[in-house]
């Protein structure tokens, strides 16, 4: 087994946990800072990062299963800031849009999916990951003028998603708390 370069959360169990996690789910250790997510979808992105959009959308609840990955790339050192955020349930909600792509929090689902969620915390956002790469340096015109109120759940391509309506999200570990008690 590989021994990763030493990050601030990086114990032999939790090392051990993730390298193992990643060799049996379609991901690559490419060296030891970077691995590749093999099974991103390749048709929304070919891989590249999106702008890192936070604290916007519909703040709810979804399946974990439901989560789709469109980044390739990712850092270790990353990953294990959020296993550790993950594991002291203070980490912050991955940002998806309504098809259920990632834009922001490949790290988050990551660690996740290594320590076994069912479901995660989200913010949906009432755009599709195409259309924010699209409009390039404008993404932050698309937020704007971004609808809420016409989000059709029913129709959605997220069938697990929950809305949390009404709940503000200022303490994250009470929010992730509420939502692993609903699970």
């Amino acid at each position: 087994m590989k021994k990763l370069k030493s990050y601030p959360y990086n114990d032999a169990v939790v090392q051990k946990k993730v390298l193992n996690f990643l060799s049996k789910n379609k991901y690559t250790v490419t060296n030891q800072e970077e691995y590749m997510d093999n099974s991103f979808n390749k048709e929304v992105t070919s891989g590249e990062p999106l702008p890192q959009i936070k604290n916007i959308g519909i703040l709810g609840t979804i399946f974990l299963r439901d989560i789709k990955s469109i980044q390739r790339k990712r850092s270790f050192k990353k990953l294990y800031k959020q296993v550790s955020r993950i594991l002291e349930l203070k980490y912050a909600p991955i940002t998806i849009d309504v098809d259920g792509y990632i834009i922001n929090g490949h790290h988050r689902y990551d660690a996740m999916k290594i320590f076994k969620f069912k479901t995660a915390l989200v913010r949906l956002l009432n755009l599709k990951a195409n259309q924010i790469l699209a409009s390039g340096e404008q993404y932050k015109d698309l937020l704007e003028n971004m609808k809420f109120e016409s989000i059709d759940f029913s129709k959605s391509k997220v069938p697990s998603f929950q809305p949390l309506l009404g709940m503000k999200h200022k303490n994250r570990k009470d929010t992730v708390e509420i939502i692993l008690n609903q699970a």
